[in-house]
């Protein structure tokens, strides 16, 4: 039960933000991707966004129990 109701969750985030782009699409208004991309543009957000990724790689995918 628990996992369907997290796939739930997360289909309904995405469904969610597909809206939302449209809507903004629709309208003219700035996308995701244009609030991306102002979002990344200076440099020290990029790192800080390479540090968490290899942060959560690290902690999720190689410190893996696989037995």
């Amino acid at each position: 039960m628990t996992r369907t109701l997290t796939l739930v969750g997360y289909a309904l985030v995405v469904v969610a933000g597909a809206l939302v782009e449209l809507a903004a699409r629709r309208r003219g208004g700035a996308t995701f991707g244009d609030a991306l991309a102002a979002a990344l543009r200076p440099r020290p957000v990029r790192l800080l966004l390479l540090a968490g990724w290899l942060w959560f790689g690290w902690h999720v995918f190689v410190r893996v129990d696989w037995r």
